[in-house]
């Protein structure tokens, strides 16, 4: 029987990381705007540039690991993992992480609606 934990962490990360890609561009934009050491600024902005790829490579293998694990499994279709992957692939593509973001976010919501697929049958 397969557990729903990674169904849970799928969701839970696809939503919340989903989100920050989503409103990267505007935290892009403040940093740029805030910092008046142009050096500094663009320190912080490679930071956040490498910080984010790390989670798009992350939500992508996660969004693989979990279409391999629930693929014979009627509870959980396969939208929510390729919507992830198909999110953290076009995230991965300059100046449209935002657009990889919503889906992404979509895909971390469909994971947690599937959640009450997985209530114990007596």
């Amino acid at each position: 029987m397969k557990t729903k934990t990674l169904a849970q962490i799928a969701g839970i990360i696809g939503t919340i990381s989903g989100s920050l890609l989503a409103i990267l561009p505007v935290v892009i934009l403040m940093v740029a705007s805030i910092f008046a050491n142009e050096d500094f600024a663009g320190v912080v902005l490679a930071i956040i540039f490498i910080v984010f790829t790390l989670v798009k490579i992350a939500t992508l293998i996660l969004g693989i690991l979990s279409l391999i694990y629930y693929k014979d499994d009627k509870r959980i279709s396969m939208a929510p993992s390729v919507l992830l992957i198909v999110g953290s692939v076009v995230g991965l593509i300059p100046f449209l992480g935002w657009i990889g973001g919503i889906v992404i976010v979509i895909g971390g919501a469909l994971f947690l609606t599937s959640l009450k697929q997985f209530q114990v049958q007596e």
